[in-house]
């Protein structure tokens, strides 16, 4: 029986400098052209498989890092693409205008790899490691092109700077010339309109700072007050409120951006530009407020610092400073949620009272601490059961894909790979919570952790911190209700990294065998 032989493969690939562009005319022309000359040459053109980069620069390089030429040149190194493939483009320039170096590298990446590069434009022209071998002279056109590419791009980087001064001249002579504005002004015509009902929170801010309250008093204030976020945000963040008492858009400053290198570099400010909701001796008296203090006197972390855990909500714990001159500062655990004022209760405890209750119980504390059991040994076998399944599933999808590129299966195999990561994250924290936790490394960091709890130097309370978040998963902090709040008690859940949990009781335990009780029921 006679057998044709399969026609090789072609791959359409698309870039845009704009969306737009790929919403007109570009569109179609760039997939005529391919499909005209897979007809001619007698391709098999994967309409399925399609790469595009819809407004992605080629010019900074963008498609080639991260978009999709990046995936395509990916998919050509696992061999997902087989050689011989063809990869159709209008033109070098919808591959890349970057500087001739960087431009050239990515042509020799695609052609070297087995690769032909059609450009389509015009006359089409096929570049391969046979056709650039035997013709050298096919090598000089493309840096031709490239430089060409380049050079344009350069030029229209030159215009736009150059439209970018007369825009800052404008602005200088009162024009509006962004539509981005801040929260509290809206855009009128060629001028700026002051948003009165938020423009009077920013001035309460700034008066609420100059009175003594914090970013975090403010954030819970208005949380409780239910005074609505400019924005879609639900609550306030002291984010969001030291954004506005740092921002010279309160004074009517315009601070404009330029992208270097992916990166937005601040240009000469514009002053004036909009109008001011905060007097010029407000914002700076706020600022001075900003600026570094030579008191308090600086502190040393908690030993629990990063590990603590509200009892109520579940969410962080995170140390306050508390207290006024001339009384001495002091610290304290309180609920994330409930600092911001999102519907947890605000409890608070005295970080040295948790930490002087682990020093006078460390004896206990290190007795009772459980090594890793049955339970993490088969959470460990599971999952490496499922991860050798799993990587024999996407050896098999390679096979297929390799044979017949769909895009279904192309799909698949992106999520099967997304399932083979996570198996891979997760075998990595059992193995190391298994090795963490066998019984001859948790000795010895129990003795060290000993060791430094014995100690009275302050100095070891970092070394201390890094012991515990060794060997603890987290720290719940628990409140007795019956207490009062001027003499808080409770107990301190430690949970473990191996499993298993242990406990010691903090503050002035007054019924302790009750409250044994109580966390037993719990």
């Amino acid at each position: 029986m006679h057998q044709t032989t399969p026609r090789p493969k072609a791959y359409s690939y698309l870039r845009f400098s704009t969306v737009e562009q790929g919403k007109g005319d570009s569109y179609r022309r760039q997939t005529a052209l391919a499909e005209d000359f897979c007809r001619v040459r007698g391709l098999d053109l994967d309409r399925t498989t399609t790469f595009e980069d819809l407004g992605v620069s080629a010019y900074s390089g963008k498609n080639r890092r991260k978009g999709a030429l990046r995936a395509f040149l990916d998919a050509v190194e696992e061999e997902i693409i087989p050689e011989g493939s063809y990869l159709l483009v209008e033109s070098l320039d919808r591959v890349s205008r970057e500087a001739i170096l960087d431009a050239q590298a990515t042509f020799l990446q695609i052609v070297n790899a087995g690769i032909t590069l059609v450009t389509l434009k015009g006359t089409p022209r096929e570049y391969s490691r046979a056709t650039v071998n035997a013709n050298p002279t096919d090598l000089l056109i493309s840096l031709l092109e490239m430089i060409r590419a380049n050079e344009e791009s350069e030029t229209k980087s030159q215009r736009i700077k150059a439209d970018w001064n007369r825009k800052r001249q404008r602005a200088l002579d009162g024009e509006a010339i962004t539509s981005l504005v801040p929260a509290w002004l809206e855009r009128s015509g060629k001028d700026f309109k002051v948003i009165e009902e938020r423009a009077a929170i920013v001035r309460r801010i700034f008066s609420l700072t100059l009175e003594g309250k914090g970013q975090h008093a403010i954030t819970s204030l208005f949380n409780k007050e239910g005074i609505k976020p400019f924005g879609s945000a639900k609550w306030w963040h002291r984010s969001y409120v030291r954004l506005v008492l740092r921002s010279p858009a309160v004074i009517g400053t315009f601070v404009p951006h330029r992208m270097v290198e992916g990166k937005r570099i601040p240009l000469e400010p514009i002053r004036n530009y909009f109008p001011a909701v905060i007097d010029v001796e407000t914002y700076e008296a706020v600022r001075a407020l900003d600026q570094p203090r030579a008191s308090p006197p600086r502190t040393i972390a908690s030993m629990f610092s990063g590990l603590v855990r509200c009892e109520e909500c579940g969410g962080p714990m995170v140390r306050a400073r508390k207290g006024q001159p001339p009384k001495p500062f002091y610290y304290v655990f309180v609920c994330h949620n409930a600092k911001l004022g999102q519907s947890c209760e605000c409890r608070t405890v005295r970080q040295s009272v948790l930490e002087d209750a682990l020093r006078a119980d460390f004896v206990r504390f290190i007795e009772e601490a459980p090594t890793h059991d049955d339970d993490l040994t088969a959470q460990l076998e599971a999952v490496e059961d499922a991860l050798s399944e799993m990587q024999g599933r996407a050896a098999r999808l390679v096979e297929a894909i390799s044979q017949r590129p769909l895009a279904q299966l192309v799909d698949r195999l992106a999520e099967v790979n997304e399932g083979v990561a996570e198996l891979k994250e997760k075998q990595a924290e059992l193995t190391a919570a298994f090795r963490d936790t066998a019984r001859p490394v948790m000795l010895k960091r129990l003795a060290d952790l000993s060791d430094l709890l014995e100690s009275q130097d302050s100095e070891v309370t970092p070394r201390i911190q890094v012991q515990l978040r060794q060997v603890l998963d987290h720290i719940v902090v628990h409140f007795d209700r019956e207490a009062s709040r001027r003499k808080p008690r409770g107990y301190i859940e430690f949970v473990w990294k191996g499993g298993g949990r242990s406990y010691l009781d903090w503050g002035p335990v007054f019924y302790a065998a009750s409250m044994r009780d109580r966390r037993a029921n719990r």
